[in-house]
């Protein structure tokens, strides 16, 4: 098996229960899509901190990986999940826009690229040195500003 496929496999295992996690919060009522992805980004960041598997695939995939020509399976899926996530939190954006929930002139493509850049700044310094600070409290305390700051008043 080469290094691409080895990759591509751990990362399925890791994924599962993120996409268990989104698939209850997905069958749940609609309500506000602030709040909803308020609470799917609070979940990543819980099973990063409860599931020490998905934490250790997380440490590899984020610190440990080289992204060579042999490993090129490694940047695509990175891309790819990327790519899914933003349309994820875009979807949202989206739907709040619509509901008048978001302050006029917010993009929802560029909010959601803030929202993929923080998630993944918070856990990618978590994972280095989980020592530094509780996640769920500070991603908590940085979405809730971050979304304050997209809100309608």
């Amino acid at each position: 098996m080469d290094k691409g496929a080895l990759f591509n496999a751990m990362m399925e295992r890791a994924t599962l229960p993120l996409e268990a996690a989104v698939k209850l919060l997905d069958e749940r009522a609609a309500g506000d899509p602030l709040q909803c992805l308020r609470d799917e980004l609070m979940t990543v960041l819980r099973i990063t901190v409860e599931d020490p598997k998905a934490r250790r695939v997380f440490e590899i995939a984020m610190l440990k990986v080289e992204f060579t020509d042999e490993v090129d399976a490694v940047r695509v899926r990175r891309r790819e999940s990327m790519t899914q996530w933003q349309e994820r939190m875009e979807g949202y954006l989206n739907l709040a826009l619509a509901m008048g929930l978001l302050r006029p002139g917010v993009d929802p493509r560029n909010a959601a690229m803030g929202f993929w850049t923080m998630i993944d700044g918070l856990i990618r310094n978590w994972v280095f040195e989980p020592s530094t600070y509780d996640l769920m409290e500070l991603g908590g305390q940085v979405l809730d500003t971050y979304l304050a700051g997209l809100r309608a008043r």
